[in-house]
């Protein structure tokens, strides 16, 4: 029989575990639940199909095709749409007297001709944090050769609008070519002041400052479209944060959490004895 101490001690190990790992008896399958309240430093990398299947993940205005592993977006209905958002983590994970905390995305993404007759090559994906109400980013296009451009503005997490986009600047010699794949990395640096935000590729970076977030609402990742007629393949996204994105979880199935409430009352009822 559990003493009291035994039984507080196992009821401990039971909720404090960060994955919710609840191995009450030898064998119980566990199933896949989304956990949205974990803030813990960590690493995500999820390809199409995942984000297709990832609860968290929507697709404002264009339901992407699957090939293999990868989403494919075709051409668009109006410039600076969202054709893929991502809610990452909830309101408060940060708060106004938080220390600087950073968000680095990685999008895999493969440049596909577009439909302009006039411009075939054209492909400029965007990516932003989103607040809700403000977005920060910038794009990865085809101009000079292959160039990285910071953008703002503000967005209704479906249409992106008020944007404002610096100058051009050379992301390197490397710029893939119509079927090739590249990484394009944003870091976002949110501090109590300003965010600082980094555009990087192929051994080139431009940075910037901009207060144009509220890092304590709700933050959502956002990949949007330049230009109609363009077309992009993203094979994966990895996230990594000093806080842990919002992922599927393991917890208990229904049996097992009969079993689980039923051990709980003999808990409940020891210590009353006792």
């Amino acid at each position: 029989m559990y003493t009291r101490l035994s039984l507080l001690i196992t009821m401990k190990q039971l909720f404090t575990s960060s994955r919710l790992n609840v191995t009450l008896l030898s064998g119980l399958s566990t199933v896949s639940l989304l956990c949205t309240n974990t803030v813990l430093a960590g690493t995500i990398t999820q390809n199409g199909s995942e984000l297709l299947n990832n609860p968290n993940v929507s697709f404002p205005t264009i339901n992407p095709s699957l090939i293999d592993d990868t989403l494919r977006f075709g051409t668009g209905n109006i410039e600076f749409e969202t054709i893929l958002r991502w809610y990452l983590f909830p309101a408060n994970s940060l708060t106004s007297t938080s220390p600087t905390t950073s968000i680095n995305i990685t999008a895999n993404l493969t440049r596909l001709l577009s439909n302009s007759l006039s411009f075939p090559e054209d492909w400029d994906p965007t990516i932003y944090l989103w607040d809700g109400t403000n977005i920060i980013g910038g794009s990865f296009g085809d101009n000079i050769g292959g160039s990285l451009r910071r953008s703002q503005g503000t967005s209704n997490g479906t249409f992106n609008s008020n944007i404002t986009e610096g100058t051009l600047f050379n992301a390197g010699n490397s710029f893939p070519a119509i079927g090739e794949s590249a990484n394009f990395n944003v870091d976002f640096d949110l501090g109590t002041v300003s965010t600082q935000v980094t555009l990087s590729g192929f051994g080139e970076s431009l940075s910037f400052s901009t207060n144009n977030i509220d890092r304590t609402q709700p933050l959502s990742l956002l990949i949007t479209r330049n230009n109609t007629s363009e077309r992009y393949d993203v094979n994966s996204i990895t996230v990594n944060s000093d806080l842990t994105p919002n992922e599927p979880q393991t917890i208990p199935e229904s049996s097992n959490i009969v079993a689980l409430f039923v051990f709980l009352g003999l808990g409940l009822f020891i210590i009353k004895r006792k």
